[in-house]
C-alpha cells in the first residue's frame, strides 16, 4: 500500500512538468531521468523505512519542494504504519516547508500539525516550529497572530536557554512591529536584540538589526515631516548594516540594505548619493526576482534629476522585470513612475494610459485582497455555526438526562419516607445550584471571550483602515500636488489669481495630508499619554514658528504632571484638536506677537491653556465662529470644560480642563 501510494505522488510530482513528460514518445534522456528516480527512490524506501534518521538528512538536504512535498508525505505513512509519533511532527515542518514560498495558509496548516505533535512530546524543534508559524502569518499580514507566535517562540528559547534563537526571535518582534506602524517598539526590540547578537558576535544578526533599526528610522522620519536628524539616523544603521553583511557574505540582505539607503537619500532630494546607493544594489549580482522596485526607485532618481531618456531605460527594465516575476506591486509602481514621465514630457494622452493601467492593478490587488478577506470570514463564520449547532445539542441531551433524573426521583419519592424525600429534595437543590453556578460561569467566559474577540476584530479593522487610508487617500492627495506643480511648472501661467488659486489647493492638500497623518497617528494607537501629546503639541508649535517669524512662541509643561497618564485614542485626538485650534485662532486673528502653551495642574484638574497677547474681543459681544463652536463641541464630547477668556487689547486666553 505504501509503495502504490509512493508511485501515486512520485507521477503527480511528475506531471507538474507537463503532460508532454508522460507521453509513450518521451525523449530517452527524460525517460532515463524518471526511472532512474523511481528506482532510486524504491531502493531507498526499503531500507530508510529502517532507518528514518538518513530520510530526514535526505529530506533536510532537498532543494525540490516538489520532491521534499513527496518525500515527507512518504515519510508520514512510514509514521503511522509503525505506530511511532516521535518523529511525525518533524515530517509534517518539513511539509510544511515545502508550502513556504507557494501558499503560506497552506504552510501554516502543517506547522500547526507539527507543533500539535511537538508540544504533546515536549519535543525541542518548537523552537523553530513557533517561529516558522509566525513568519507565514506575517507574509499574509495578519500580525496579532505573527506577534502571538514570535512571542511563544521568545518565551520558550528564554525558558530553554537557547540564546541564538531568542536573539533571532527579538529582532522579528521588532519587524512585526514595523509592518504594524509602531517603529519607536521596533526599535526598541532590535536593540535589545543587538545586544545578544554582538555578546556571541553574530555579524549576519548584528547587521540585520542594524538594518531594522535603520528602516524603522527612515519611516519615523517621513512621519515626522522629513525629520533631518531622524534620516541622519537611518542612513548611518543603514549603512553599518550594509557593510557588515557584506564582510559575512550576506549579499541579499546586503543588497536590500544599499536599496534602503538609495532610498532614504531620495526622499532628501539628495539624488546623487541616491544614484550611488541604488547603482550599489544593482551591482550585487543574483535576486533579479526581487531587483524590480529597485529599478522603479533608479527610474525615480532620474526622473526627478531631469534624466528622462534614461528614466525610460531603466523603467522598461523595470518592467520588463515585474513581468518576467510576477511582481505585480512593484509592476504597480513602473506606471505610476511611467505616467509621472509621461506628465514631465508634456505627453498627456500616454500618461491617462499608465495611469489606467496602474488604477488597474491597484484595484485588482485591492480585490484579491478583498476576496481572501471574505472568504476567510465565510470559514470562520461556518465553523462558528457548528460549535454552536454542537451546544445546542449539547444542551438537549443534558435536558433530556435532567428530566429522566428528575423522574427518577418522584419513582423513589412515591416509595420512600418523608425522611428520605427530604434527602432527595435537598440533594437535588444542592445539585440545582451547583449547576446554576457553573452555567453562571460559562455564560462569564463565553461572555469574555466575545469580548476578546471583538476587540481584537476592531483592532485588526482599525489597522486595516489606517494602512488603506496611509496607502490609498495619502497618495491620491499627493497625486493632487504633483500634478498641481506639474500644471504650475510644466505652463507658463501669467494669470496671478490662477496662480494664487493653484497654491492655495496645493496648500489646502498638504494640510489635509497633515490632518490625515494624525489621525492615522490616533487610530493605531488604543491609548494616548500625555507624552504622546506633549510631542504632537510641540511638532505642531514647531511648524506654527516656521509660518509666523514674527510671533515668540512659548510651550512648557508642569514637572509634576505623569507623563505616562493617558486616554483613549478619541479623547487624546479630540484635546490635540482643541489645541490646535486655539493655537490657530491665535496666529490668524490676534496679531500677537507671543503665543504660549501650557500643560498645568490647576486644583486637580489637568489643563491645557493657550494664551496671547494680541487684540483680543469682548466674548459678549463678538459672535461665535466655526472655530470656538467646534472647541465647545469637542469638549463637551469628551466631558470637559473649555473657557475663554478675552479683553480687547489685552489678549485671549483658551484653557481646556480635564
Amino acid at each position: 500500500m505504501l509503495l502504490i501510494n509512493f508511485f501515486k505522488k512520485a507521477l503527480n510530482t511528475l506531471s507538474c512538468f507537463g503532460t508532454n513528460y508522460l507521453m509513450p514518445f518521451l525523449c530517452l534522456k527524460m525517460k532515463a531521468s524518471v526511472f532512474f528516480f523511481l528506482f532510486s527512490f524504491f531502493t531507498t524506501f526499503n531500507s530508510q523505512s529502517q532507518n528514518l534518521d538518513s530520510l530526514f538528512l535526505e529530506l533536510s538536504d532537498s532543494k525540490n519542494d516538489s520532491i521534499t512535498r513527496v518525500r515527507a508525505n512518504n515519510i508520514i505513512d512510514i509514521i503511522n504504519s509503525k505506530k511511532d509519533k516521535s518523529l511525525l511532527g518533524k515530517a509534517y515542518y518539513f511539509l510544511a516547508l515545502s508550502y513556504e514560498k507557494e501558499s503560506p495558509r497552506k504552510a501554516i496548516e502543517f506547522f500547526e500539525k507539527a507543533t500539535h505533535v511537538f508540544e504533546s512530546l515536549d519535543q525541542n524543534d518548537l523552537k523553530n516550529s513557533y517561529y516558522k508559524q509566525s513568519n507565514s502569518y506575517t507574509v499574509i499580514s495578519e500580525f496579532p497572530k505573527a506577534m502571538s507566535f514570535a512571542l511563544k517562540s521568545l518565551e520558550y528559547n528564554q525558558i530553554n536557554d537557547n540564546e541564538s534563537e531568542v536573539q533571532r526571535d527579538m529582532s522579528y518582534i521588532g519587524y512585526i512591529h514595523d509592518r504594524m506602524y509602531e517603529f519607536r517598539e521596533s526599535i526598541n526590540w532590535n536593540r535589545k536584540s543587538l545586544k545578544i547578537a554582538e555578546k556571541l558576535k553574530d555579524a549576519s544578526a548584528i547587521a540585520k538589526c542594524y538594518g531594522r533599526i535603520g528602516i524603522a528610522y527612515d519611516e519615523l522620519a517621513e512621519k515626522d515631516n522629513f525629520n533631518k536628524k531622524l534620516f541622519d539616523s537611518a542612513l548611518y544603521y543603514n549603512n553599518k548594516a550594509a557593510k557588515l553583511a557584506l564582510s559575512s557574505g550576506d549579499l541579499s540582505f546586503a543588497r536590500r540594505t544599499y536599496s534602503n539607503i538609495g532610498n532614504s537619500y531620495s526622499k532628501l532630494k539628495n539624488y546623487k548619493k541616491a544614484e550611488e546607493y541604488t547603482l550599489k544594489s544593482l551591482a550585487i549580482p543574483g535576486f533579479e526576482e526581487a531587483k524590480g522596485v529597485t529599478l522603479v526607485n533608479l527610474g525615480k532618481i532620474y526622473l526627478e534629476t531631469g534624466r528622462y531618456n534614461e528614466a525610460k531605460k531603466i523603467l522598461d527594465s523595470a518592467m520588463q522585470n515585474t513581468l518576467k516575476y510576477g511582481t505585480r506591486k512593484y509592476q504597480l509602481e513602473a506606471f505610476y513612475r511611467f505616467h509621472e514621465l509621461d506628465v514631465k514630457k508634456g505627453d498627456y494622452k500616454s500618461a491617462l494610459s499608465n495611469y489606467i493601467d496602474y488604477k488597474s492593478i491597484e484595484d485588482s490587488l485591492l480585490n484579491e485582497t478583498k476576496t481572501k478577506q471574505i472568504v476567510e470570514v465565510r470559514e470562520q463564520y461556518k465553523t462558528a455555526e457548528k460549535e454552536r449547532e454542537i451546544l445546542i445539542q449539547r444542551a438537549k441531551i443534558a435536558e433530556r438526562d435532567l428530566v429522566i433524573q428528575e423522574r427518577n426521583y418522584q419513582l423513589y419519592g412515591l416509595g420512600g419516607l418523608a425522611l428520605i424525600l427530604g434527602l432527595i429534595g435537598y440533594l437535588f437543590y444542592n445539585q440545582q445550584k451547583l449547576k446554576n453556578k457553573q452555567l453562571q460561569k460559562e455564560n462569564e467566559l463565553k461572555d469574555a471571550l466575545i469580548k476578546i474577540e471583538t476587540q481584537n476584530k476592531l483592532q485588526e479593522q482599525r489597522l486595516r483602515i489606517s494602512r488603506d487610508l496611509h496607502d490609498n487617500i495619502g497618495a491620491q492627495l499627493t497625486f493632487i500636488i504633483s500634478s498641481i506643480d506639474n500644471l504650475k511648472y510644466g505652463f507658463d501661467i501669467k494669470d496671478k489669481k490662477l496662480t494664487n488659486k493653484l497654491n492655495t489647493i496645493s496648500e489646502f492638500t498638504s494640510e489635509t495630508i497633515y490632518e490625515l497623518r494624525d489621525t492615522i497617528w490616533a487610530m493605531n494607537k488604543d491609548e494616548i499619554s500625555i507624552e504622546d501629546l506633549e510631542t504632537r503639541i510641540a511638532n505642531y508649535v514647531d511648524k506654527a514658528r516656521n509660518v509666523s517669524n514674527n510671533t515668540k512662541f512659548e510651550f512648557d509643561i508642569d514637572s509634576s504632571i505623569n507623563l505616562s497618564q493617558s486616554f483613549s485614542s478619541v479623547k487624546g485626538m479630540n484635546i490635540y484638536r482643541i489645541i490646535q485650534e486655539a493655537i490657530h485662532n491665535s496666529i490668524k486673528y490676534a496679531n500677537a506677537s507671543k503665543i504660549i502653551v501650557y500643560i498645568l495642574k490647576v486644583d486637580n484638574k489637568l489643563t491645557f491653556s493657550v494664551s496671547d497677547n494680541g487684540v483680543g474681543f469682548n466674548p459678549e459681544t463678538t459672535e461665535k465662529g466655526n472655530g470656538l463652536i467646534n472647541m465647545e463641541k469637542r469638549a463637551k464630547t469628551i466631558q470637559a470644560n473649555v473657557s475663554i477668556s478675552s479683553k480687547v487689547n489685552e489678549g485671549t486666553t483658551v484653557s481646556l480642563s480635564i
